[in-house]
């Protein structure tokens, strides 16, 4: 339950004023299937599930299947073209700005039907543009992602949007924006990373650890958002508090609890997409049950489960924008 209603808010912060197709029971647990997936790297097995909703009208569903189709061929196909088109027809900006980058692709398929990209691109930006003067900090990323200002992105970081926040920190941190007085730029960096974490933005907590540790902050308080994070299920926040409650090292002060850091690495080395977390959690863990029974790791292995039920679903957190 608790991940169900996680997966409605993630939606619902993410495309706010995407259409929303009322969906059967069935079908909406495919698509947050399917939306898990796509956060875990699972692109293929993602998209049979996200097809579901999608076929059924939901523009969220749409754009995630067109992105899973991407990230899968490494190009956007025609099959993808279909679903963002779908979605960006019932206002979903993201979509529009995935539109907005076809031209020379379907140039070279001699494909080139409907809409140009410049004629999505101008749509997005206009639609986005009036969302943002009524106070949509979505559409202000949107417009900040289109290259349109930082201060779009800095109006969505005031706005309280931990996603802006978050992307805000780290373009002052790689020098971007202004600052004439000395310090003033770092002072920056961490307002805004402090300020996603505080929002309950996962990726914030994780960034916002980083920063503490860079700058020479107590272990405990590096520690308390590492631990933040892992339990909002960032996968990277996750198998570093894993390893560090098994004492491998003792980084943070933890206590020991190998019940605990057998389990959350047994639940990432399950994962079935892409990235490095799964395969350390594959090597990490016969290191972890060296120190542990056999009646310990059954219990680890029931606690896996009972974190599960009890947590968000472990996720990349991948931006709806990404790469």
């Amino acid at each position: 339950m608790i991940q169900k209603i996680l997966a409605i808010i993630s939606c619902s912060i993410l495309f706010p004023d995407s259409v929303f197709a009322k969906l059967t029971t069935e079908q909406e647990a495919a698509k947050e299937k399917g939306i898990l997936l796509h956060q875990q790297s699972d692109w293929y097995d993602s998209q049979p599930l996200l097809k579901i909703a999608a076929e059924s009208g939901d523009s969220v569903a749409q754009y995630y299947l067109g992105e899973a189709i991407r990230l899968s061929k490494r190009y956007i196909t025609e099959d993808a073209k279909k679903w963002y088109e779908a979605a960006a027809s019932q206002g979903d900006l993201y979509a529009m700005l995935r539109l907005s980058n076809t031209d020379d692709l379907c140039k070279e398929m001699g494909s080139c039907a409907g809409k140009s990209g410049e004629e999505w691109r101008e749509h997005a930006l206009r639609i986005a543009k009036e969302r943002a003067e009524k106070g949509d900090s979505e559409a202000m990323t949107v417009l900040f992602t289109a290259k349109q200002g930082l201060e779009w992105l800095e109006r969505a970081a005031n706005a309280g949007n931990g996603f802006a926040q978050k992307v805000l920190a780290g373009v002052y941190q790689d020098g971007g924006g202004w600052f004439l007085t000395p310090g003033s730029r770092e002072k920056a960096v961490e307002k805004w990373f402090k300020a996603s974490a505080e929002s309950g933005y996962a990726p914030g907590m994780y960034l916002y650890a980083n920063f503490l540790y860079e700058h020479n902050a107590s272990k405990e308080e590096v520690g308390y958002w590492i631990e933040k994070a892992a339990e909002m299920g960032h996968i990277d926040a996750a198998g570093g508090y894993a390893l560090t409650v098994a004492h491998l090292p003792d980084s943070y002060g933890f206590p020991l609890d190998l019940v605990k850091a057998y389990g959350i690495t047994y639940l990432i080395s399950k994962l079935e997409g892409g990235g490095v977390a799964p395969e350390d959690a594959r090597r990490s863990l016969p290191e972890i049950a060296e120190k542990m029974t056999p009646e310990e790791i059954n219990k680890g292995i029931s606690f896996a489960r009972e974190w599960e039920t009890e947590h968000p679903a472990l996720s990349y957190f991948f931006p709806p924008y990404g790469y």
